[in-house]
């Protein structure tokens, strides 16, 4: 098995948790807001990565979930939109286009 295995986003299945809230990522250059990072436990049971934390890059500077939403909770149930997942020197990168809100 190589790495290249692990770069579907379907493997990592449909339930996640987002941990705490979010962090900025400045842009390399300018050291201006480019994205947001979040912490993601994988709770996804049918899933091999089941229980496992991620960091994900949001790129979307105002995402569906708040700030305020994830800064008010430890956790909260989301959807990643659009979650890609890649690799760069044997590493895995995980980014998505938004965090959205699980509907009860």
């Amino acid at each position: 098995m190589k790495l290249n295995d692990f770069l579907k986003s379907d493997l990592l299945g449909e339930k996640f948790l987002a941990v705490k809230g979010y962090s900025e990522v400045l842009d390399r250059e300018t050291q201006k807001l480019s994205a947001y990072r979040l912490n993601v436990s994988i709770q996804d049971e049918s899933s091999d990565f089941f229980m496992e934390m991620i960091q994900v890059k949001v790129n979307n500077l105002s995402p569906t979930v708040s700030f305020q939403e994830l800064k008010n909770n430890k956790t909260t149930p989301i959807i990643l939109e659009n979650i890609q997942v890649g690799q760069y020197n044997g590493i895995l990168w995980f980014n998505c286009t938004d965090v959205l809100p699980v509907s009860k």
